[in-house]
């Protein structure tokens, strides 16, 4: 009888012996350090650009746009624009100009549109997001900006990702409306900049 007791427990001290060296092997196993790239986020302007204005015949106003700031994707090799320049030359009141313009994803990852900056560098203007204007130091609006469609909260996927649907937009093609407004001083020259806020969707 002594024998048999002894017999059992040697065998279960062999068997709980085998348990901790099974989970000492295993917690040496399943410890996994790794670091993973997957690409850059990254977009900007790209053409085609374009600006019109509503003169016929008057001819006296005159709008140009420019892309600035070139950028070129390390993981794709597109080049995109950062910025997004506006000048209005010999500018008066009710003078319009309408500039066509186009956003690409030129990265790896989906990204979402947090917001439009809209700026004067020369300090002139002010922009009031309140008032949808570029304003004076009084608060007056000068230049009326409306950009359709709003591009606040859009999403733009990368064209190579081999999973994206083709209705999932890689671009996006938008026009800013400007209206120059009464408190404008006649035959001055108007510039200012817009740049995209974004981040990864």
């Amino acid at each position: 009888m002594k024998e048999k007791i002894l017999t059992i427990l040697t065998l279960i001290f062999i068997a709980m012996s085998i348990s901790g060296f099974t989970y000492a092997q295993w917690n040496d196993i399943i410890i996994v350090s790794n670091t993973m790239e997957i690409g850059n986020l990254n977009m900007g302007f790209v053409y085609p650009l374009n600006c019109r204005d509503n003169e016929a015949t008057k001819n006296v106003g005159e709008c140009d746009c420019q892309y600035a700031d070139p950028d070129i994707d390390v993981d794709t090799g597109k080049q995109s624009f950062k910025t997004l320049i506006i000048i209005i030359t010999n500018a008066y009141p009710s003078y319009e100009v309408y500039c066509n313009f186009t956003l690409e994803n030129t990265g790896l990852l989906k990204l979402h549109i947090k917001n439009l900056t809209i700026s004067d560098p020369y300090g002139t203007l002010t922009w009031d997001p309140t008032k949808n204007a570029l304003v004076d130091t009084n608060g007056n609006p000068v230049i009326n900006i409306v950009i359709k469609p709003d591009l606040v909260c859009k999403y733009l996927w990368p064209n190579d990702d081999p999973l994206t649907p083709e209705i999932e937009p890689v671009k996006l093609e938008a026009e800013i409306d400007i209206h120059i407004a009464q408190d404008a001083k006649e035959s001055t020259t108007y510039y200012f900049e817009v740049q995209i806020d974004y981040e990864v969707a």
